[in-house]
């Protein structure tokens, strides 16, 4: 192990293409800015582990777990930065981590839509979850959660989403995607409009209702996008108050 020692705004290169800076030190935490090439994957220890113990589940997995998907291209990725601070990630909530399957790119695209639809959310003030149905080659509707923004409860990412498709013949052909494994408010949506499939972001955040949508015949497929996680999990320490009255959860003091 290389140790060293570098203090506020300072930088460690790792090859020609990984940038660490320490953007602030608090205490005994250190928060640290990685730029790293798109196809680089940079996680918390505990999300790494996570990840490598469901990969080895997915291999598992057999092709007609993942039929009627669209395939558009896939489109290249941009250099990013993301904020890792050792020691924030609930280890706990691993355990509650579905299957990282290798899927359509299409799946992947969709949920880019999604996200970006949780980015619009936390830029509003809200929780940073999105969610968009899609048809075919389509999303047919966007939505993300509006409970803050609103003043409404009821106002879910995928309630939001359902609600601006408007009236539907039928969801038998449809796809929900979601940022975030869906809760039982919003898994009851699904499973009332029959929606076939649901694929999430990611589940280690929050272990949302999988279990009860499978139940009612529900394929749900859980992309352990990393971007998702990191949104969410950021948003969690930074906003434990707002994210605990989003789950009707209160603390124990």
């Amino acid at each position: 192990m290389l140790v060293l020692s570098r203090q506020r705004d300072e930088t460690v290169m790792i090859g020609d293409e990984v940038q660490v800076t320490v953007v602030d030190i608090r205490g005994d935490k250190v928060r640290l800015g990685i730029q790293a090439p798109k196809d680089v994957s940079v996680h918390r220890k505990e999300v790494y582990d996570a990840i490598r113990r469901e990969n080895r589940s997915a291999a598992q997995m057999k092709a007609h777990d993942f039929t009627d998907l669209p395939k558009p291209d896939a489109k290249p990725g941009k250099p990013t930065m993301r904020l890792v601070e050792p020691g924030d990630e609930d280890a706990d909530s691993a355990r509650h981590a579905g299957p990282a399957p290798l899927i359509d790119p299409a799946a992947r695209n969709f949920m880019r839509e999604a996200l970006e639809e949780a980015h619009k959310g936390l830029k509003e003030g809200g929780l940073p979850i999105g969610s968009v149905l899609v048809r075919g080659d389509k999303v047919i509707a966007a939505g993300h959660n509006r409970r803050v923004q609103d003043g409404n409860p009821m106002a879910h990412a995928e309630i939001d989403c359902l609600t601006r498709a408007g009236r539907q013949k039928t969801y038998k052909d449809t796809v929900l995607y979601s940022t975030l494994v869906p809760c039982y408010l919003c898994s009851g949506a699904a499973v009332q409009f029959a929606i076939p499939t649901v694929i999430v972001g990611e589940s280690i955040n929050f272990h949302g209702a999988p279990e009860f949508l499978r139940k009612h015949g529900i394929n749900v497929t859980d992309l352990r996008d990393p971007d998702c996680i990191d949104l969410m999990s950021n948003f969690i320490r930074d906003h434990p108050d707002l994210w605990n009255e989003d789950i009707g959860h209160t603390p124990h003091h």
